[in-house]
């Protein structure tokens, strides 16, 4: 089988953990498949057994092998999520919610995907399209964890009208909106005040960035709503980037259409089913690690 592995060198130095990676996958058998300048970037990889450098649209890949922090599995996600794969990815960040194998576990856990002792996530992913104010396309995009909409350079109250299945749910006034899927329930909604899913689920969650009310409500919409969040004129243009990338540039009277993608990604996890104390684990850790830096 063919295991594709993408490495953010800023983050595994010297391709360390690539290397490793590439050493435990082809040991059981299967075939290490690089990015073609991985080649010139790391040549100890060439004398690994069957470690084969090339496109990966061309190579029939089981599982996609992410290397980095969560954004750099948001990164190979959004290059590779069209291929018919599974993805994973091993954490060389600050803590990881993404990112499940660990470099303690790495020859552990890498024999468990690698042997197929491994459950699949099928998680959901979003859809986001802009449109100007004659309803012409500015620009489409698709995200695993969460489409953010936030107030610009200047600190001004972004005002924004909130629609659900063609319900206007309120004309919110704040510092913006978080659209998450169940993946990023646990990333920028969570600090925000929203609640956590568990990411086999499907709904689609809105929640408020510092809402100018006494009231500040998550809502939680089923897996077939649209959620429409319309821009009145503006003085100060709101941001909006799908998980965490740039996207197109917002103007007056614009309007954004959010719904399920009709294709979930498929993540492999090795771990035991214990989802909700690996996340209160994690968040206490993220404490200590940017208290410890």
């Amino acid at each position: 089988m063919n295991y594709g592995i993408c490495s953010n060198g800023s983050r595994d130095t010297g391709y360390e953990t690539a290397v490793n990676t590439a050493e435990i996958i082809s040991s059981f058998g299967h075939t290490p498949v690089f990015e073609p300048d991985m080649e010139e970037k790391c040549p100890q990889l060439k004398a690994i057994p069957r470690v084969t450098f090339g496109e990966f649209a061309k190579m029939d890949l089981k599982t996609i092998i992410s290397i980095g922090g969560d954004g750099t599995f948001l990164y190979v996600v959004a290059k590779y999520r069209e291929l018919d794969a599974e993805f994973v990815g091993i954490n060389k960040g600050s803590i990881g919610f993404l990112t499940e194998i660990s470099q303690e576990d790495l020859e552990k856990d890498l024999e468990l995907l690698a042997t197929g002792q491994y459950s699949t996530i099928e998680r959901t992913q979003l859809k986001c399209e802009v449109f100007d104010k004659d309803d012409k396309l500015k620009g489409s995009c698709i995200c695993l964890n969460d489409i953010i909409i936030v107030r610009g350079a200047r600190p001004h109250i972004t005002k924004l009208k909130l629609a659900i299945d063609g319900q206007t749910i309120e004309n919110f006034y704040g510092d913006g909106l978080v659209i998450a899927t169940a993946t990023g329930s646990s990333a920028y909604s969570l600090s925000a005040g929203g609640p956590i899913l568990m990411p086999g689920m499907k709904d689609i969650i809105v929640t408020p960035i510092c809402s100018h009310t006494l009231n500040g409500y998550t809502y939680v919409a089923t897996p077939e709503s649209e959620i429409r969040i319309s821009l009145d004129q503006v003085e100060s243009v709101p941001l909006i980037c799908p998980d965490g990338r740039d996207f197109v540039d917002l103007e007056s009277f614009d309007h954004i259409v959010i719904r399920r993608y009709d294709k979930v990604l498929r993540t492999a996890t090795v771990k035991k089913d214990n989802f909700f104390s690996d996340v209160r684990k994690k968040i206490v850790q993220r404490g200590y690690f940017y208290e410890n830096r």
